[in-house]
């Protein structure tokens, strides 16, 4: 699961560097009068691809935002707000994954395509968004099983502290 989660940040740094290079093409575009209808698009895809390829990496890499105010509690108050959070977490994680799917599904279906001038299929775009929420939903019920069988870290330091 670990190559997975690294290859998914790996690629979600791939999309940042090419909502970079979509950049360029723009500026590039203006200063030398040729246009690139679309590219604003395709940068907005980007990012939506980088944010969800980045989520499971992110927990699995310990990098989320969390309250430290909840991380020094005792050890079983911290165990039960451990496993609360994961059940919640893992059960909307399904839920987002299961309709980003089925939208997906019905947008392939219906052959939608997005209303700008480069007129892609939301298909390709929100499937990327069906990955993403899979490999989150991947992710958190990891480390539910790992809190349920005793063997997650519950004194972890976030890697902002490390």
């Amino acid at each position: 699961m670990a190559r997975l989660f690294t290859a998914c940040g790996w690629v979600a740094a791939g999309f940042l560097v090419l909502i970079l290079l979509l950049i360029v093409l723009q500026v590039s575009g203006r200063l030398f009068g040729f246009a690139t209808p679309g590219i604003t698009h395709y940068a907005g895809y980007c990012m939506a691809a980088s944010s969800f390829f980045g989520l499971g990496y992110a927990l699995h890499e310990n990098t989320h935002i969390r309250v430290t105010l909840f991380l020094n509690l005792s050890p079983r108050l911290r165990y039960g707000l451990e496993l609360w959070c994961h059940l919640i977490g893992t059960g909307l994680a399904a839920y987002f994954c299961f309709y980003a799917c089925k939208a997906t599904w019905w947008s392939w279906k219906f052959h939608d395509i997005s209303q700008g001038q480069d007129a892609t299929p939301l298909w390709i775009p929100q499937l990327v968004m069906c990955c993403g929420t899979f490999v989150l939903l991947l992710a958190l019920a990891e480390r539910l099983y790992l809190l349920l069988a005793g063997r997650y870290p519950l004194n972890a330091v976030p890697a902002s502290e490390a």
